[in-house]
């Protein structure tokens, strides 16, 4: 593939040489997406500590709600005790998403932008962890070939699907095992990988 030029991706020429980190459309989004993970990380973080202190104090100060004195600790107490596991729940979520911008980054440094004419979501599959696509690997006037069912994930928003990926996008990575899609200019970064 040396000495290939750059190829057209729905109106942005991307070299097919070199890595697809490398393209600064590519880099500004991947940063952007581990910004807004990040961000989200750290307000998550800090509304659960402040709700702990404030239902802590409340809980201390014998608050207790409904206020009948017969129901003990009452919905604070409930609150006080399930806030902890909401955590876990969304500090999974979150390291999840960042460990994807980890497996995108390093994807994309490995393996130059190929643009493909399109990438479908299979509405009829579901799948668990984002959205089920087909990507179309042949150009017009070649015979048809497709991937198989892939599942694609948003790092920020999991399942949602930009609709003009079926028009054209761009993909870095392989066919078969984990890759990355992009809208074509390197934006909206998808991992892709076998569907579970």
């Amino acid at each position: 593939m040396h000495g290939s030029p750059p190829v057209e991706g729905r109106g942005e020429q991307v070299s097919t040489e070199k890595a697809a980190f490398d393209h600064p459309g590519t880099r500004a989004a991947w940063t952007r997406a581990r910004r807004a993970v990040t961000a989200r990380l750290a307000v998550a973080t800090f509304l659960w500590l402040a709700a702990m202190i404030a239902l802590i104090a409340l809980h201390e100060s014998g608050v207790t709600w409904p206020a009948d004195p017969g129901e003990g600790d009452g919905v604070i107490g409930l609150v006080v005790a399930l806030l902890p596991f909401a955590y876990l729940v969304v500090l999974y979520l979150y390291v999840s998403a960042l460990r994807s911008t980890k497996r995108i980054r390093r994807i994309l440094r490995a393996h130059p932008w190929q643009p493909i004419p399109a990438a479908r979501k299979q509405s009829l599959l579901v799948d668990a962890s984002g959205v089920a696509v087909q990507l179309q690997l042949s150009a017009a006037g070649e015979p048809e070939r497709t991937s198989g069912p892939r599942s694609a994930r948003g790092t920020v928003h999991r399942r949602r699907w930009p609709e003009a990926m079926e028009r054209g996008a761009w993909y870095a990575g392989d066919v078969e095992g984990r890759g990355v899609l992009a809208l074509p200019g390197g934006t909206d970064l998808m991992e892709v990988g076998p569907r579970p």
